[in-house]
């Protein structure tokens, strides 16, 4: 299968720094708007305009009177309650704006295609990836902790792709410099070893399944320690079975789920699977302190991914998504660390005994059509969208 052009290879950041949900990220985000002088795309699935939303409004705004081009895009059903005053608003000061795949529009020809990534790019040399939208719930506020999520801080030459990236995306082109772009860079690419960036999409519907196909390759060579972040966690057969083998070889296997979801049925089929993965000597953590929204693997404290990348059929067959894989031994330590932090004060660890209140012949139930729902609407989707692309 061929790669999108210019992640055939890693290549080298000037700076990689982890970003968390709340003021951490939603401060370098206007920060990163305020100083942004010439270009700024940002692409987002969710954009509210709630408190937060219009704090980032505010800014774009500012950066459109500096005379930056400010490009925003978001995605039509994910933010399908941005204000109508809001939208003309920011045309009127002249930041070119539109929702992607809004109904009856040929984005919309597959559907539940969605535009799933989180993107904010200025002058092509800065950029935050990962998976938090624009949102209160995604921000510090004084009565709920947000959600709890990450983005990755990049700098340097590397985030010409980004650019590169979404422009291609707001503006529909349909021939990609990006090839082009990822020569060039290959011809003088002197990488050390840290600070090693490659960003992976998935589009099933464009042949690219680059996040997928990553995450496989890395839980085929993990040799001592593979921890997943996981929202809406739902991998297929052959995913769990990889899990299942690392553990049987010696890597200790840790996944982090949430404990509250904003999708019930979804959290009902993900706890129907508890039992395999217990059986299989998996370790599982359930975050309580809020919804539990990241996506994020690290493998033997050497590799990282950060991004927008569900692991579940949506994202692998429906959704546009992008994540950040990051080759750096210190990035990775502290993250692994980080994730230990949360798992010790914020988690609490399931086991055999955990899983008692929960099988009561009802729960059993529930659960049992709440898995099976979502493999029949997997077997459906992906069945009408290889019709259509063979058609």
């Amino acid at each position: 299968m061929r790669n999108l052009p210019g992640m055939r290879e890693y290549l080298q950041a000037e700076n990689i720094q982890l970003v968390y949900s709340g003021n951490n990220y939603f401060d370098l985000l206007e920060q990163i708007i305020n100083e942004s002088k010439e270009i700024l795309h940002f692409q987002t699935y969710i954009f509210d305009t709630d408190n937060t939303g219009m704090r980032i409004v505010a800014a774009l705004k500012r950066a459109a009177a500096r005379n930056v081009s400010v490009y925003l895009l978001v995605d039509a059903f994910g933010s399908g309650s941005f204000s109508k005053h809001v939208a003309k608003d920011l045309s009127d000061c002249g930041i070119h704006f539109r929702k992607y795949a809004p109904l009856f529009s040929p984005e919309s020809i597959y559907f539940g295609r969605r535009l799933h990534y989180k993107i904010i790019v200025a002058d092509k040399k800065t950029a935050l990836t990962g998976g938090i939208n624009i949102a209160d719930k995604y921000n510090n506020n004084s009565d709920t902790q947000p959600w709890l999520d990450y983005a990755i801080h990049t700098k340097g030459r590397v985030c010409e792709y980004l650019d590169l990236l979404c422009e291609e995306t707001y503006k529909k082109q349909k021939i990609s410099f990006l090839e082009k772009w990822e020569k060039s860079k290959a011809k003088h690419n002197n990488l050390t070893k840290e600070k090693l960036i490659s960003f992976r999409l998935n589009d099933w519907i464009k042949n690219k399944n680059e996040i997928h196909t990553s995450y496989i390759r890395q839980l085929l060579k993990a040799k001592k320690s593979i921890t997943i972040v996981a929202s809406y966690f739902l991998p297929g057969n052959r995913f769990r079975k990889l899990l299942a083998g690392a553990a049987a070889r010696g890597v200790v296997v840790k996944i982090i789920l949430t404990g509250k979801s904003d999708v019930s049925s979804v959290r009902l089929a993900e706890i129907y699977l508890y039992a395999f993965y217990l059986r299989n000597k998996i370790q599982l953590y359930e975050w309580s302190n809020s919804v539990m929204h990241g996506k994020a693997m690290i493998v033997d404290e050497e590799w990282a991914t950060v991004g927008s990348f569900n692991i579940n059929f949506l994202s692998r067959y429906i959704s546009i998504e992008l994540n950040t894989d990051i080759l750096d031994t210190k990035f990775a330590t502290q993250f692994a660390t980080h994730l230990e932090e949360i798992t010790n004060s914020g988690c609490t660890l399931i086991e055999q005994n955990t899983l008692k209140h929960k099988s009561q012949w009802y729960n059993q139930l529930r659960m049992w059509l709440a898995y099976y729902f979502f493999l029949l609407l997997m077997d459906v989707t992906i069945n009408r969208r290889r019709r259509k692309i063979k058609n």
